[in-house]
């Protein structure tokens, strides 16, 4: 494997000589058959040389966490990595990625005992009727699991009974957090959520009635004073300065275009197929993440040449049917987290006036400009899937002054 991957006789022979040569090659082996990139195995390659070397790998044996941990904090001060390690400040999460999945392909990685949670039960089936009677998305029941758990964890070192529980306590978790926090917002979405969990809770008998009731949402105005929605020129400036030479550069764009130019929400591009997309009839079709609706949009022209770029030279070849998976493997569809990096970064490296933008700005953005250039409200709602206006009408506040009679819409308007 080595022979195939480099050219250089000597560091062949580094490789060779090295400890857990057969693991190392089987796993090279492994990521060449799964189509990653021959540049990727050689990155790989090298850093398991450092991996072996810090955690003292004379023989292949099972790794704990905090090994990899401890490993990795070796590796951010090791000068010898210091050819490996990326410009500027080095990363964790490089040396400590490679290691895991390495260590987790051989069946070497050793998971620390988990503490069950004396709560994990009702959370497990509170998640499973949202999801079977509700048809709640993936996404909002990874936002239920994550704030419900914060709340149960908190009782959980409380030592209260939940057939115990009073609306005190629930109170006393709310300030709680909003001290931690500060953001109306999240103790808002805390809030619903709880709402939400103890509903079902009352159903079913674990909890005294009344409770559910007694969570009294903040109230969070829709349009803040100080909220700003980026400019059209803005955005064209962050996807300008999109380069076309790296993998990564070449998915977020297309990504961008899609929440720009129609609008998409950060779960509907995550959430798009290779079979969404007819290039034969230039139609692109998205499943909307609230109500459940298909729609269908022509292909506009850049946002297909983006699309097509992105599948012909940087999407691996893998059995995954999302259109925008990770680029190293195991190959899968973008978490929901990513999405903000991946946004975030490129905004960033566009210098814009606003750095804090994410996705959903993108969003807001598209459906501002339709305003102003003469779109109405019934039309914005249709683009960006929603049933009535209201949820639209918010974009009238940010330009009252481009209330105005409409012409027809057209997505070549946008450009």
């Amino acid at each position: 494997m080595f022979e195939s991957t480099y050219f250089i006789e000597s560091i062949r022979e580094k490789h060779r000589n090295a400890p857990c040569r057969a693991e190392r090659e089987r796993y090279m082996a492994y990521l060449l058959e799964i189509g990653t990139r021959r540049e990727r195995i050689r990155d790989v390659a090298t850093m398991l040389l450092h991996v072996v070397r810090l955690l003292e790998l004379n023989v292949f044996r099972p790794v704990r966490m905090d090994e990899i941990i401890e490993g990795t904090k070796l590796w951010l001060e090791d000068p010898e990595a210091q050819s490996h390690r990326k410009t500027g400040m080095p990363s964790p999460y490089q040396f400590k990625r490679v290691a895991i999945n390495w260590f987790r392909f051989q069946g070497m990685l050793l998971a620390p005992p988990e503490r069950p949670s004396r709560f994990a039960s009702l959370l497990s089936d509170f998640l499973n009727a949202m999801r079977l009677q509700r048809g709640l998305a993936q996404d909002t029941l990874q936002s239920y699991r994550s704030r419900i758990t914060a709340f149960l964890n908190w009782l959980e070192l409380r030592g209260v009974n939940f057939s115990d529980l009073k609306a005190l306590d629930i109170e006393e978790y709310l300030a709680a957090r909003h001290s931690d926090e500060g953001s109306q917002a999240s103790v808002a979405a805390h809030c619903a959520a709880l709402r939400t969990f103890f509903g079902f809770a009352q159903h079913q008998g674990w909890c005294s009635w009344g409770i559910r009731e007694s969570i009294a949402r903040p109230r969070t105005p829709r349009v803040v004073a100080n909220m700003k929605v980026p400019s059209w020129e803005g955005v064209r400036q962050v996807i300008s300065s999109i380069g076309d030479s790296r993998h990564a550069d070449l998915r977020a764009r297309a990504m961008i275009l899609l929440h720009s130019i129609y609008a998409f929400r950060s779960v509907e591009v995550r959430g798009l197929t290779l079979e969404d997309i007819d290039w034969r009839r230039g139609t692109i079709t998205v499943r909307r993440a609230k109500g459940g609706k298909t729609q269908q949009f022509p292909l506009q022209d850049e946002v297909g040449e983006a699309i097509a770029l992105y599948l012909e030279r940087a999407r691996p070849k893998c059995s995954c049917r999302s259109v925008f998976v990770t680029l190293h493997p195991p190959y899968r569809p973008i978490l929901g987290h990513s999405m903000g990096t991946i946004v975030g970064r490129r905004v960033k490296k566009a210098d814009t006036s606003n750095q804090a933008w994410g996705p959903h700005m993108f969003r807001r953005a598209c459906a501002t400009q339709l305003l102003r250039t003469g779109s109405s409200l019934q039309d914005i709602a249709d683009l960006l899937g929603h049933s009535n206006l209201r949820s639209v009408s918010i974009y009238a506040r940010f330009d009252t002054a481009s209330l105005r009679d409409v012409a027809e819409f057209s997505l070549r308007e946008l450009i």
